[in-house]
């Protein structure tokens, strides 16, 4: 599934009191890039540089303000089309999850939500891709590690095959190893996905995708190849830790 955005932006209006002129909010503005069928793409950015929103409209669980967007090179105006094509996992999945359901009573009402028809081997098949054991399904969100809450989080996403996979900041908070799994798996998906992989972590990006997209202050700053981005020294400033610039970029 090809995607495309042509200078989308978000804007909200608000008013600092009640007999205030409305002011407006730019969270983002110009944002341009286009990726073709199994291409990932790493957005990078400071935390508050737009990273979340722009998943959300990309997602379309947002509407934008301006610009437009285009899956296989049809401007999309309708949300409802792409609810199984298009699968947004949340930071903080642990949170993310409904405290209240256990883990098989979260994927009944997605299969319901989602109207999806698949089996029970097909279920057990992609626990056993997750390394996840039956047991988890009669589990609590509150029973949940950070890692194991986002394999169930992928899991959630991938019942419904989807051809998009937004990945918004899901390694944050994790360990090293754990970090590590998590891009593994998504390292081993069907090539035919597209992973959106949203992070402030240059090292975990780079595993996953070629392109390069970077936002600062809801401003796209740069959208190239991450080894053409790496030889013009763009991406030095993002990095957490600066030691590891030349040994792993």
């Amino acid at each position: 599934m090809k995607i495309k955005l042509e200078n989308v932006s978000k804007s909200l209006n608000f008013k600092e009191h009640f007999n205030a002129k409305s002011e407006t909010l730019h969270l983002l503005n110009g944002i341009n890039f286009e990726l073709d069928d199994g291409e990932n793409l790493a957005i990078l950015g400071q935390s508050g540089s737009g990273k979340s929103t722009l998943a959300k409209l990309i997602s379309f669980s947002e509407p934008k303000s301006g610009g437009k967007i285009y899956i296989n090179n049809e401007e999309i105006t309708d949300k409802n089309d792409l609810k199984k094509d298009i699968r947004y996992i949340l930071q903080n999945q642990k949170q993310a999850l409904n405290p209240a359901l256990k883990v098989k009573t979260a994927i009944a009402h997605v299969r319901s939500y989602l109207k999806l028809g698949f089996s029970k081997n097909e279920l057990k098949e992609l626990l056993a891709n997750l390394n996840l054991k039956d047991e988890i399904l009669e589990k609590y969100p509150s029973q949940l590690s950070g890692g194991e809450a986002t394999r169930v989080g992928i899991l959630l996403a991938l019942l419904s095959k989807p051809k998009i996979l937004i990945c918004d900041e899901i390694t944050s908070g994790l360990d090293n190893e754990t970090k590590q799994k998590i891009i593994n798996l998504l390292l081993s998906l069907d090539e035919k996905i597209s992973i959106i992989f949203i992070t402030h972590d240059i090292l975990s990006a780079k595993m996953i995708a070629k392109k390069v997209l970077i936002i600062e202050s809801g401003k796209q700053m740069a959208f190239d190849k991450f080894d053409d981005l790496v030889s013009q020294n763009v991406l030095k400033k993002y990095l957490n830790a600066a030691k590891f610039y030349d040994d792993k970029l």
